[in-house]
């Protein structure tokens, strides 16, 4: 009788366990952070990986890696037929990352930055309050009454307290979500006096008010979303089309006007190229401005960086009378909205990312960007 063959030996698949111990750090570095779910998976896998994606060392050096944070969801103002939260401030996940809370009662959204929302309270619901911080990632929240009692319109932005000294104070803002932060809050007068006051968390108080005359008269603050240029906060004055900048270095008040050839909506942001950029939309074009000094007097003035056509982007922009609606710092993203949804345009490649259908909401569209790696999740 024949002997039968041997029967061949199967090779074994290898698998990233079976890998060189200084390979597995530089696959796990290049895990998307629009895919937080990823990371958050292999630090199940075994001991040493979870070690390692919660090693703030390796976290630093992945958050360095991928650059400004991602856009984890944004967070729009609805109005809703309820008699207790007629309005409310919604979270809406552009990725897995869900927040312990996705509604706030009675709230508009007033600004995001450096991992930290920031709410104004209009019917109490929150607690007898004016505002709140509130740390998506964390969950951790800070109530605050305003520094005084708004006369007219007024404006509000939160950041890394690092942010208001030169060069941000050393620090990246890519992973600050939890460092002690600054609320800065500008407030017009009806003489026409606008002042500015910061809240530091670590002294758990407001500063002193810092004052100066508005050249035109009565500034009327917008209530849109201001933005931060080095250490520096840029919020526009609607009425009298002039823009306020607040030094947070040297504590001073300062007007600039806004570009000479754009009346409509628009909106303040960081130019690419550096310094204070603006983007705004007339007929189906987007048009971006970035202010630069120039000439030997050091005169500033605005110039026309950029027009993108909306009928012609990869994707499009559907819908009728486009306005833009927000701003994403560091990705070079602009939120646009129309009667047929929100979109994001990336202003370099020129792609277009539709957000949401929704089209009825109040105010901006804010981003929250930060990085939510496995030291971060809760189960």
């Amino acid at each position: 009788m024949a002997t039968p063959p041997p029967t061949p030996k199967r090779r074994r698949r290898r698998s990233l366990l079976d890998l060189d111990d200084d390979l597995i750090p530089e696959i796990l570095l290049r895990l998307s952070p629009y895919k937080p779910e990823c990371l958050i998976r292999c630090s199940a896998v075994c001991k040493p990986w979870r070690r390692l994606l919660t090693d703030p060392a390796f976290l630093r050096r992945y958050r360095e890696f991928h650059g400004a944070p991602p856009v984890l969801g944004v967070l729009l103002d609805l109005d809703l037929e309820h008699p207790r939260d007629y309005f409310v401030a919604r979270f809406f996940r552009t990725t897995s990352f869900r927040p312990r809370a996705i509604d706030h009662g009675g709230c508009y959204t007033r600004d995001a930055r450096h991992g930290r929302v920031l709410f104004s309270n209009v019917t109490g619901d929150e607690g007898e309050h004016d505002l709140l911080v509130w740390n998506p990632i964390t969950g951790e929240r800070w109530e605050l009454l305003m520094p005084v009692i708004p006369e007219m319109q007024w404006n509000v932005t939160v950041l890394c307290a690092a942010a208001a000294r030169e060069g941000g104070g050393g620090c990246d803002h890519l992973g600050c979500h939890s460092e002690p932060f600054l609320v800065a809050f500008v407030n017009s007068n009806g003489d026409g006096t606008t002042c500015a006051y910061v809240y530091s968390s670590e002294a758990a108080a407001w500063s002193d008010a810092a004052c100066a005359e508005h050249p035109n008269g009565i500034p009327d603050m917008d209530m849109e979303p201001c933005t931060l240029v080095g250490n520096r906060i840029y919020g526009l004055a609607a009425e009298s089309k002039t823009i306020v900048e607040y030094d947070l270095g040297c504590r001073k008040l300062a007007f600039i006007d806004r570009p000479s050839a754009y009346n409509g909506r628009g909106v303040l942001m960081p130019a690419m190229g550096g310094g204070l950029g603006f983007a705004g939309v007339q007929g189906s074009c987007l048009y971006l401005w970035s202010r630069e000094t120039g000439g030997p007097d050091r005169n500033v003035a605005w110039t026309q960086s950029k027009v993108l056509e909306l009928n012609t982007l990869r994707g499009q922009v559907p819908g009728k009378k486009p306005t833009t609606a927000g701003f994403a710092e560091g990705l070079g993203i602009i939120f646009v909205k129309t009667d047929a949804g929100i979109f994001a345009i990336n202003i370099k490649s020129g792609r277009v990312k539709k957000m949401s259908s929704r089209s009825t909401y109040n105010y901006s569209v804010i981003p929250y960007m930060g990085f939510y790696t496995p030291d971060n999740a809760t189960g």
